[in-house]
């Protein structure tokens, strides 16, 4: 099928939604959404401590928003991985 993008674009608004405040502000603010697919969601961050925070931060949702959504992935891991930012 070829509802994945919409998928993965649902999981990012619900994740916004069940994250704190600070969670919600790390992946606006600093991260970005490096990979997806049925197994994967992996997510770049600035720094090894932003990308540990938002690891803190995502876990304890991702089950439960996927389980929201009717035809997303049943078991995604997620991945948070060090992504310098581009300087110009």
């Amino acid at each position: 099928m070829q509802g994945t993008a919409g998928v993965w674009k649902e999981l990012q608004l619900l994740l916004s939604l069940n994250l704190p405040d600070t969670a919600y502000y790390l992946w606006e603010g600093t991260a970005i959404c490096c990979h997806c697919d049925d197994q994967n969601l992996v997510i770049g961050a600035p720094t090894e401590q932003s990308a540990r925070q938002l690891v803190q931060a995502y876990l304890p949702v991702v089950r439960r928003t996927l389980e929201a959504i009717p035809d997303a992935p049943k078991r995604v891991s997620v991945v948070v991985t060090t992504a310098p930012l581009a300087h110009t």
